[in-house]
């Protein structure tokens, strides 16, 4: 019996190249999801950040005031309710144009 041993046959190969295709295509639509994912628990942290250093500021100096700032291209506005007496927020847009709000109130 004749043994082939110079290489890859075509079919061998086309068998190999449209495995290789599959587990692209199917790692691929998840690992999109993966970063979106990963950017918005990001900008919650980021906006988790600012919210504490907003309420630090505010205890240590006894004035509420409104801060913003951007961070990478998101801006964070801080926010206190009722003149500083109550609830301080902390919002930001997503990617999608929606306002995201992380708040902590005053008890």
């Amino acid at each position: 019996m004749y043994r082939n041993t110079k290489g890859f046959s075509l079919p061998e190969t086309l068998v190999a190249f449209t495995c290789i295709l599959m587990i692209c295509g199917l790692f691929i639509p998840f690992l999109i999801h993966y970063a979106a994912g990963l950017q918005k628990l990001q900008r919650e942290v980021e906006a988790l950040k600012f919210l504490r250093e907003g309420v630090e500021e505010a205890i240590v100096t006894h004035e509420f005031v409104n801060h913003s700032r951007t961070y990478k291209g998101v801006r964070y506005d801080l926010v206190w309710a009722s003149g500083g007496s109550g609830e301080a927020c902390v919002r930001y847009d997503e990617e999608s144009g929606a306002f995201h709000e992380v708040c902590v109130g005053a008890g």
